[in-house]
């Protein structure tokens, strides 16, 4: 069952008493403002006001009176959108700051904001001296970004002699930097105007934060802390103060004070263990470990433990914080992908897999999949690839280009390029106008020899964007390879590198035709400045072989040598020295070096 909300629904009540007991339960609140008057079709017994109620209250017309008990019913039933929608209607209806204000709990409880917001207006129209009217409709108005107007209901409660959640709205105020820029001055006026209230102060604290008026904000949280050392607020929001001001041990002893004072403050414990993290991960892990402790159901202090003892390899330790969270429904997919790493650590494909695929969409969604059908691939289990994909296009049909693509990527990796190839053909019948699509069947035709269907391919993109550099590199790099279009790979590849000139892929690019077409110097003139801004191996395999073509043969191997330590796996590297065999030695040259 759902936890109680303020100004509980009613009790279930016998047939017996239903009548008399409903009567006391909503005209007990409600009775202040008498109801209008209404003309029935033929007389109706009227309801009579409970003994303690004012001489003066007039009961409610019948309709409304059985209006207020059918959600009384459907409250205590738990069926509270039709409780909602009964008061929601009869609080417009009759004006009664009673029903207005149990409108405004069950619309929060059941985060119904819009109809929360106006329930609230309601009832601080009707009721403005109540000081719990005037904080619900602070609260409202903040959640809907009218912040201003929240500013003066919190001053109000304020005025009434209430509290009001000044830091919240501070909070809310920081969040944005016009509304920071535009309330600054009021959050200052209520500090002023409240020298003593301890709530006003710290939210002028924490607006001079966000306007990095350090100095001004810890004069503010000293003098808190001197008139309310009870409010650990003040010295929580002096660690922040700290750590902007990069004095993170300062922050540290503080923290580390206070925790030894104040044991059970949870806040307190959670600031000290982040700003352990990136000191010390084993004092970090005893704190969320303590923290865990003490709220065993919070599935954020569970995790934050969990992904602690994950990153230090403590994975018999992290499992079983991963499994409560599944037990508690909390992070769910976060759960599922890191059981699944830790299976997979363990190689337990199965049991890998059946986490990753348990995986919904959010930051770990593509991950996951990569992973497990990686996983599949490599233990010959294509046919569940192939499975688990058109599974995943069925359940987010949005998203089927991506898919699709996904497990293009996959075949291609695992060299099955003409099973890719067959996909995409697939996939473009769905998707005709993809260009993401159409780029990948270009670069699968490719890997399969099909230069033609290659360059169509491009082409077609380059119809759609003809100033794109990527598709204006890519097309010219490929022609390289025909001696007949050298002049026309240049062409392209000048025009892309004019459309970026920082280009180092395009500035490889260049040299390389350059290269092709006996232009050796400026060859050499390009590959350098490409080398020198992306250390890579495959244009250390150009520059390379335009300097051992050129003659100058020791720094050719220097540059070779460079490229596979960037790339010890590289494949281009020794594909260039293969070409030269015949003419120099190169494989024996790089040996020795």
């Amino acid at each position: 069952m759902p936890p109680a909300i303020p100004a509980r629904f009613s009790r279930l009540l016998s047939h017996k008493s239903l009548l008399a007991a409903a009567i006391c339960a909503l005209l007990g609140a409600c009775a202040q403002q008498s109801a209008r008057e209404e003309t029935l079709p033929e007389p109706q017994p009227q309801p009579v006001a409970p003994a303690e109620e004012k001489a003066d209250a007039r009961p409610f017309p019948i309709e409304t009176f059985y209006t207020l008990l059918v959600a009384e019913v459907a409250g205590n039933r738990e069926q509270y959108d039709v409780a909602l929608a009964n008061y929601y209607y009869q609080a417009e209806r009759t004006k009664d700051p009673g029903v207005a204000a149990r409108a405004t709990h069950i619309a929060r409880f059941l985060n119904a904001r819009r109809a929360a917001l106006r329930s609230a207006q309601l009832w601080v129209e009707l009721e403005p001296e109540e000081v719990e009217a005037q904080l619900a409709a602070t609260a409202e108005l903040a959640l809907a970004g009218e912040l201003d107007t929240a500013l003066a209901h919190a001053e109000k409660a304020l005025d009434l002699g209430g509290d009001a959640p000044l830091q919240s709205l501070a909070a809310a105020a920081v969040a944005d930097e016009k509304v920071e820029e535009r309330t600054l001055a009021e959050f200052r006026r209520l500090a002023e105007k409240y020298p003593q209230n301890g709530e006003a102060a710290l939210a002028h604290a924490m607006m001079l934060r966000a306007q990095e008026q350090y100095p001004q904000a810890l004069s503010i949280v000293h003098r808190v802390q001197e008139q309310h050392p009870e409010m650990l607020d003040a010295p929580l929001l002096e660690t922040h103060l700290l750590v902007d001001q990069n004095r993170r041990e300062e922050a540290l002893q503080l923290l580390e004070n206070l925790v030894r004072t104040y044991p059970q403050e949870s806040r307190l414990r959670l600031q000290y263990a982040r700003l352990l993290i990136r000191k010390d991960l084993d004092l970090a892990q005893q704190q969320f470990a303590e923290l865990v402790a003490q709220r065993p159901y919070d599935g954020n202090m569970i995790l934050s433990l969990a992904l602690i003892r994950f990153e230090t390899d403590s994975l018999t330790q992290a499992k079983p914080l991963f499994e409560r969270l599944l037990k508690l429904d909390q992070h769910q997919s976060a759960a599922h992908f890191y059981l699944g790493s830790i299976a997979e650590r363990e190689k337990d494909v199965d049991g890998a897999i059946a986490h990753y695929r348990a995986v919904e969409p959010g930051g770990d969604y593509v991950e996951a999949i990569t992973r497990g059908t990686q996983l599949l691939a490599t233990a010959g289990l294509a046919g569940n690839n192939r499975d688990w994909f058109a599974e995943l296009r069925r359940r987010h049909p949005e998203q089927a280009e991506h898919f699709y693509l996904l497990e293009a990527e996959l075949l291609n990796k695992h060299k099955r390029h003409q099973q890719a190839l067959e996909l995409l053909d697939k996939a473009l019948e769905q998707h005709r106008e993809s260009g993401r699509l159409i780029y990948a069947h270009a670069v699968t035709s490719s890997h399969l020899g099909n230069s033609a269907a290659y360059e169509s391919g491009l082409r077609k993109l380059l119809e759609r964007d003809p100033d794109n550099p990527t598709l204006l590199n890519a097309l010219g790099y490929k022609l390289t390879e025909d001696d007949t279009r050298l002049d026309e790979a240049q062409q392209l590849i000048a025009r892309a590198l004019q459309l970026r000139p920082e280009d180092p892929a395009i500035i490889d690019s260049m040299g390389w035709v350059q290269y092709r077409l006996g232009n050796h110097s400026d060859a050499v003139k390009y590959l350098r400045e490409a080398m020198e801004k992306l250390p890579d191996h495959e244009i250390a395999a150009h520059l390379g072989e335009v300097l051992w073509v050129q003659g100058d043969r020791e720094q050719a191997v220097q540059v070779w040598q460079r490229g596979l330590e960037i790339n010890p796996q590289s494949k281009v590297i020794p594909a260039a020295m293969k070409r030269l065999r015949d003419k120099g030695g190169v494989e024996q040259h790089v040996s020795e070096s």
